[in-house]
């Protein structure tokens, strides 16, 4: 057995050393240049196209085996231009021979030197690559792609997923020195969509690569579009790559995009079923500089309050958009991440201490919690998307602490319709694809508090001195403050189907309370609120003038039309209504006391007069009882007279 396996090894010597020397004897007498025309009419005869050599083509056999190609250039399809499709200044790559003797091929880096790609696609939307891509019938694209993704039978994931072997059922391990591209160009032209997007400058460098073994990568990336405006990318990490556990890491990353940086870790698992895990920081990202996104345009003077801009909800409304999200896609993610964030402009809106984390697994995907400072407050909130049904659902739940909201509006849209500290709770849920069908599912509840603020825009109690004006016959006055100081106003609801209602507004403002319901229409983005305004006194910093006869009256005022420029109207036959009603009711309420007051005094006098009566009535009575016993005692006198005058009778 040992004699055997002696003469085995001295075979195997034997057939390696010939192979070495076969390989030798090729290098030295194959001329690879003698070729190159030979090469250059074979791709011309089978694309139609030149391909020339600016530069030698060398091959080297010890310690590497390899080769090193000079100068290229493969031309454009025919209409396309004389543009070449590609070119190269230096390409080569090579593998260390004693390396593949040990079947661990250690590969040479691959170096690519200017190397150089155009892409076209023309007005009528033929690319300069088709000529080079072979059709397909359907049945065999079908089939390819059947062969692609589904194993054969009899296999099981594990098998199909497991890191390739040779023949002989051993693995084979190598290494790859790795990447060393400098300068690569990337042109995209589409000139049916009018666009045009180019990689000016590619640089890609990495360390050894190694199964199992982590590996520097280094890029650099300057790109631009005529939409866009320029981009640069720079990328420094050590990348993992675990065969086995099939996870990718890209450890100590840092991400530079323009002047912006951002930092942490990234893991991807399970290629079959990708799993992400992240955790990443920056001190600052700028998404606006980073999109071209232009700052919010300054406002121009406010609509005067109660003035129609003459347009309809309808016509101010931007058509219907639909938001189609990749749901199978959103069904199969499986993302854990936190990202923090010091400081952050989107949508010119400055935000600070920005930490949210980001789940996405069995369908629903959460950015819960999120918390964040701007504008003087806090926010806290929980975005939940769950797409496991035909349409996606939507659930937002939000609280608010301390936001000036007058400097928000002013960053985002430009003005400020409304100013003060906010609080606010919002739950809110909806579902659907499409804008208007968002509003229209939209059901949830929402409270709001404003405190030391203003309404801008509008004087509700220089519209009430101009009601009063007009009554009057008299112009309105011009109004030098158009805004409506506050000291607190809160309110909160209900919404349903997309219509929020409430009843119970309540602003409090110097000199002046109002109290109101209505509703808020997001379908039609239509407001109808009707309130009460009630003056309590005289205010000059207010512009009361002559709406301070009216202190103490509930003035209707409707608020009504689209959220834009809703018209204020004060009700002027309302207001006539409700001070005749308090004039009659001061005028019944005198009426009433005078009743009164005459009738205690006809009471009074009425049973004075009974007294007196009962009093005259008594001492009548008293009289003629005294007169009759008087009578009696004369009667009896007169009796006891003649009685004595017939006893004296008798004895005489």
């Amino acid at each position: 057995m040992q004699k055997i396996i002696r003469f085995l090894f001295i075979g195997l010597g034997a057939v390696i050393v010939l192979l070495v020397a076969a390989i030798a004897i090729f290098v030295a007498v194959f001329d690879a240049n003698a070729y190159k025309d030979d090469l250059s009419g074979l791709v011309r005869k089978e694309t139609g196209r030149e391909l020339r050599f600016q530069g030698d083509i060398s091959l080297t056999i010890f310690p590497a085996l390899g080769m090193k190609l000079g100068g290229m250039t493969f031309a454009n399809a025919p209409g396309f231009g004389e543009m070449p499709m590609l070119s190269v200044r230096e390409a080569s790559i090579s593998v260390d021979v004693l390396s593949l003797l040990a079947f661990a091929p250690e590969i040479d880096k691959l170096t690519l030197r200017d190397l150089e790609i155009n892409l076209i696609r023309n007005k009528v939307g033929v690319n300069n690559w088709d000529d080079l891509v072979p059709a397909k019938s359907a049945s065999s694209s079908a089939g390819s792609a059947a062969a692609t993704t589904a194993p054969s039978a009899g296999t099981t994931p594990s098998a199909t997923a497991s890191q390739p072997k040779n023949s002989a059922g051993f693995e084979l391990k190598g290494a790859f020195a790795g990447l060393d591209i400098e300068n690569l160009k990337l042109l995209w032209l589409d000139e049916q969509a009018g666009s045009r997007y180019q990689v000016t400058d590619l640089d890609i460098s990495t360390g050894r690569i190694a199964p199992n073994e982590s590996f520097p990568l280094t890029l650099h990336l300057d790109a631009n579009s005529a939409a866009d405006g320029d981009v640069s990318v720079d990328l420094n990490t050590n990348v993992e790559y675990l065969i086995e556990q099939q996870r990718l890491s890209l450890n100590e990353m840092t991400l530079a995009l323009n002047e912006f940086t951002i930092g942490g870790e990234l893991q991807v698992s399970n290629f079959a079923k990708p799993a992400l895990r992240f955790k990443l920081a920056s001190e600052e990202l700028d998404v606006d500089a980073l999109l071209g996104t232009p700052p919010a345009e300054t406002a121009g003077p406010a609509q005067p309050a109660g003035q129609s801009t003459g347009s309809t909800p309808a016509a101010d409304a931007s058509e219907d958009i639909r938001i189609e999200l990749p749901m199978q896609l959103l069904r199969d993610l499986d993302i854990d991440g936190e990202l923090a964030i010091a400081r952050l402009k989107l949508q010119n809106l400055l935000m600070q201490q920005l930490d949210l984390r980001l789940t996405a697994q069995k369908g629903q995907v959460s950015l819960k919690p999120l918390r964040l400072n701007t504008y003087g407050g806090k926010v806290e909130a929980s975005v939940v998307v769950d797409v496991n049904a035909e349409l996606p659902k939507y659930g937002v739940s939000k609280s608010i602490q301390g936001v000036q909201i007058g400097d928000l509006l002013n960053d985002y849209l430009g003005e400020s319709p409304i100013s003060g500290k906010l609080d606010a709770e919002v739950n809110l849920g909806t579902s659907g694809e499409w804008i208007s069908k968002l509003k229209q599912n939209s059901n949830g509840t929402m409270r709001l508090v404003f405190l030391d603020g203003a309404l801008n825009g509008f004087n509700i109690r220089q519209s009430i001195a101009d009601a009063k004006a007009r009554l009057k016959g008299a112009a309105p006055t011009p109004q030098e403050t158009r805004k409506t100081d506050f000291s607190s106003l809160t309110i909160s609801g209900v919404i349903r189907n997309g219509v929020f209602a409430s009843d119970d507004l309540d602003l409090q403002a110097p000199l002046l309370r109002v109290g109101g319901r209505g509703q808020a229409d997001l379908n039609s983005e239509v407001v109808d609120y009707l309130v009460n305004a009630k003056l309590v006194g005289t205010l000059k910093g207010q512009d009361g003038g002559s709406a301070d006869e009216l202190a103490g009256l509930a003035i209707p005022v409707r608020i009504k039309g689209p959220f834009t420029a809703p018209e204020i109207d004060v009700q002027l036959d309302e207001m006539l209504k409700a001070r005749a009603a308090a004039e009659k009711a001061k005028l019944e309420a005198r009426i009433d006391a005078e009743k009164d007051k005459l009738k205690a005094e006809i009471e009074a006098q009425k049973q004075a007069l009974e007294a007196q009566l009962a009093a005259e009535q008594k001492a009548l009575e008293e009289s003629k009882k005294r007169e009759l016993e008087k009578k009696l005692e004369v009667e009896k006198a007169r009796a006891e007279k003649e009685a004595l005058e017939k006893l004296k009778k008798l004895f005489d």
